[in-house]
């Protein structure tokens, strides 16, 4: 009895997590601003409502669509500007404000309401995908068998002490993504451990949520990947019908935008002649978009610097400890193969991101682009957690979930922006690239 009335008071504790996240989700929720980081989706979804075109440049001799002018994410394609971001978003963006003009009324020309629909389609495509994110991991924590203190504790962690805070409540590609992350790896941890059966909605459903991940955030398709090699090994036949047609559709609809609007399925950021066309702002890039550190340097202030993912959210490290138990063999932890799995993936993202960028995902609080993989680190470190009973351990996660906790809180005040991490304030200074004349 004594352990079904603490169970209860866990799963209680849980619900004020969850609802807490809900709120601010709804609450935080941020309008437009002229800076905002969303221009270039935000001109899409212009030009799709009031001209029917994926292009965002006018003809000569008409007004210029405000967004376009006020972004640096956009290349020329055949002789037209076009955003360089992925189209999903923007589509569903563009058919929120579509809906909202024919429901309400409301016009993307009136500032009143323009700030009125960006903050709805952060709610509804961004809040919500955050609290998804935290019910689906909190479903897989349970479906794990993880004990109530460890299933609250991650869930606290996931909500409020990584990025997926702060950016929940503006426009980003990264939440999103990192949901259908957690939405896939859930579907695929239950088939495959068999504790769910291997219906064909889940494996359709996976497939979905799979598609999804290469359409929102690209090098995120790493982890829903290493999941679908498992269940096609687990279920071959169930995998290839029915999770390669929920795949399908997403992936079609993006790959069909793609080549009808620039020839090519390929992103625009892997096509040189389109990004760093004549006029492109990558071509002289400016501040901290123009660095050009050593790749050793690059990795440090990304994981344990600046930047750091492990600095900033040390509570992380948690995926990192369970990797290196995986690798002992002894004593056994469970969900061994899995968190190696993890522990992969997460080392090829971030191998891509060492040799493919060099800015840390420019003007942003912490390296952005490591959002999707924070799920997946809480959830790799689940059995640490769960087989913990020394106090002074106790005591060092609670000094990484305070220290993730101000980190999170400083970056739900200000998402974008450089050097404003305390790392930097305090101990290790900013980041800035040369002049532009000087990346000539």
């Amino acid at each position: 009895m004594a352990s079904l009335d603490n169970n209860r008071n866990f799963q209680i504790i849980q619900n004020i997590v969850l609802c807490t996240a809900l709120v601010m989700a709804v609450l935080g929720a941020q309008g437009y601003n002229r800076g905002d980081a969303a221009n270039s989706r935000l001109a899409t979804v212009y030009s799709l409502n009031k001209y029917g075109t994926w292009y965002i440049d006018r003809p000569e001799g008409e007004p210029p669509i405000p967004f376009e002018r006020r972004t640096i994410d956009k290349v020329v394609v055949n002789g037209r500007l076009l955003s360089s971001k992925p189209p999903m978003l923007p589509l569903l963006m563009a058919t929120e404000a579509y809906l909202l003009k024919k429901t309400i009324g409301w016009d993307l020309d009136d500032p009143a309401d323009l700030n009125k629909i960006v903050r709805v389609m952060t709610m509804t495509l961004i809040g919500f995908a955050y609290v998804a994110a935290l019910v689906l991991f909190a479903s897989t924590l349970r479906l794990l068998v993880f004990d109530p203190l460890t299933q609250t504790l991650l869930i606290f962690n996931l909500a409020f002490c990584t990025q997926l805070w702060g950016y929940a409540t503006i426009i980003n590609n990264h939440v999103p993504g990192a949901s259908m992350v957690v939405v896939a790896l859930s579907l695929a941890l239950g088939v495959g451990t068999g504790r769910r059966k291997p219906d064909a909605w889940r494996f359709f459903a996976f497939g979905v949520a799979a598609g999804l991940v290469p359409t929102l955030d690209m090098p995120a398709t790493i982890f829903v990947a290493f999941a679908g090699i498992w269940l096609l090994v687990k279920h071959p036949k169930q995998t290839l019908i029915w999770a390669v047609l929920g795949a399908a559709i997403p992936l079609a609809i993006h790959c069909g935008i793609m080549y009808q609007v620039t020839g090519s399925i390929l992103p625009v950021q892997m096509r040189s002649e389109l990004y760093l066309s004549e006029a492109s702002y990558w071509r002289s890039p400016r501040g901290i978009d123009a660095l050009n550190e050593p790749k050793g340097v690059y990795l440090f202030h990304m994981t344990l610097g600046r930047c750091g993912l492990f600095s900033l959210y040390p509570i992380l490290l948690v995926g990192v400890a369970a990797t290196a138990r995986a690798l002992m063999k002894r004593p056994p932890i469970p969900y061994r193969n899995h968190i190696l799995c993890g522990a992969g993936a997460f080392l090829i993202l971030t191998a891509y991101y060492v040799l493919k960028t060099n800015n840390y995902a420019g003007e942003a609080y912490g390296f952005r682009w490591y959002i999707v993989t924070m799920p997946v680190l809480l959830l790799m470190g689940a059995p640490i957690l769960a087989t913990m009973r020394v106090r002074w351990k106790w005591l060092f996660v609670g000094l990484m979930m305070g220290i993730s906790f101000y980190s999170a809180s400083q970056c739900a005040k200000s998402p974008w922006g450089a050097n404003r991490e305390w790392t930097c304030q305090l101990f290790l200074g900013p980041s800035y690239g040369p002049m532009p004349y000087q990346n000539k």
